[in-house]
């Protein structure tokens, strides 16, 4: 019986361990015990913050398994780009005529752009290989913590994915382009930044002007907005989920960056408040997802069998549900289907 719930303290030997056993190309995880016990505090002051428009707030959720152990974590953040702007690359065309010629040519370019700031970010997904069933009960919890409060999350949302990188972690993305500025390779460049897409040095390194497709390398141009797959879980929860692709990605391995408006997203889109009652023994129950009401520190979100009596506005859930979600007969309870 897998929860999910906000971080705490408790939690940093596993998210400690989560981190050691990552792949170096999930690079939105924090990996130090600085950048986890940070992720943890900026959970924490969220989660007691007052918000009527949402921030610079981060939330970092972890799963835990039913003997008590973090098998699993993932976040979200409010606003990207809070302190800043968040950049990516937009795919663009620009088309060149001459009328002497009597040639035209429509010719793809990637524009820097800071579009996505203000739109709130799913990142750093990561469960553990016993666990990768929980997975999507993971991704998903983030958009149940969203709609628990919506004013504390903007009305769209997005997450970047790895992209293709070669077996020594080199990208050719970043060779072609973000290496000739930065002087690093890949993984160094991702280290400096930890995974960080509004720093100053991204607006001071990274060039301002199109960067003419053509013109790169094949190595380059066959990577850009392919996935890594590694990351092929995740891009088939999200996709499920409702997000898109469109025209951006990443500054750094031209990994596809996936959208979506909160009103074309399955969680929040179908999700509706339930009052609990016990369930009769025998009944059989749908599977579905809950989650408790209230965006705190006591935000828990499951997945359960479940009977419903949509008519008196009521979801029967067992006795273990009920306490791994630590509520009672008559609490509120938030429910989308699985």
């Amino acid at each position: 019986m897998w929860i999910t719930r906000p971080a705490t303290d408790d939690d940093l030997p596993g998210l400690m361990a989560l981190a050691e056993a990552a792949s170096p190309h999930v690079h939105t995880l924090p990996r130090t015990r600085t950048g986890i016990e940070d992720a943890i505090a900026r959970t924490r002051e969220a989660l007691v913050r007052p918000v009527d428009t949402p921030a610079d707030e981060h939330y970092q959720l972890v799963l835990e398994d039913d003997a008590g152990a973090i098998a699993g974590t993932a976040a979200i953040a409010a606003t990207a780009g809070s302190e800043g702007a968040y950049f990516s690359y937009r795919n663009d065309v620009v088309h060149h005529v001459s009328r002497d010629l009597r040639i035209a040519n429509n010719v793809h370019v990637l524009t820097l752009n800071s579009d996505l700031t203000a739109h709130s970010q799913l990142s750093g997904l990561q469960v553990s290989a016993s666990h990768a069933a929980a997975g999507s009960l993971l991704s998903r919890a983030r958009l149940m913590l969203a709609a628990a409060d919506r004013r504390r999350f903007a009305d769209s949302f997005f997450a970047c994915l790895a992209g293709q990188t070669c077996a020594d972690h080199t990208s050719p993305f970043w060779d072609a382009i973000g290496r000739k500025f930065f002087n690093m390779d890949y993984l160094s460049a991702e280290r400096v930044v930890r995974g960080a897409r509004n720093g100053t040095l991204i607006v001071e390194l990274m060039p301002h002007y199109p960067v003419y497709v053509p013109l790169l390398p094949a190595a380059a141009r066959e990577v850009i907005g392919q996935l890594h797959p590694e990351a092929s879980a995740a891009f088939d929860i999200l996709a499920a989920e409702g997000f898109e692709l469109d025209r951006y990605i990443d500054i750094f391995d031209g990994g596809p960056v996936l959208e979506a408006h909160a009103s074309r997203l399955r969680t929040l889109s179908t999700v509706r408040t339930l009052t609990v009652a016990d369930a009769a023994d025998g009944r059989p129950g749908e599977t579905c997802l809950i989650a408790t009401t209230a965006a705190n520190r006591a935000f828990r979100c499951m997945m359960a069998a479940a009977t419903f009596e949509l008519d008196r506005g009521r979801i029967l859930l067992s006795g273990s549900a009920q306490d791994a979600l630590r509520v009672g007969t008559g609490d509120a309870v938030l429910v989308a289907p699985a």
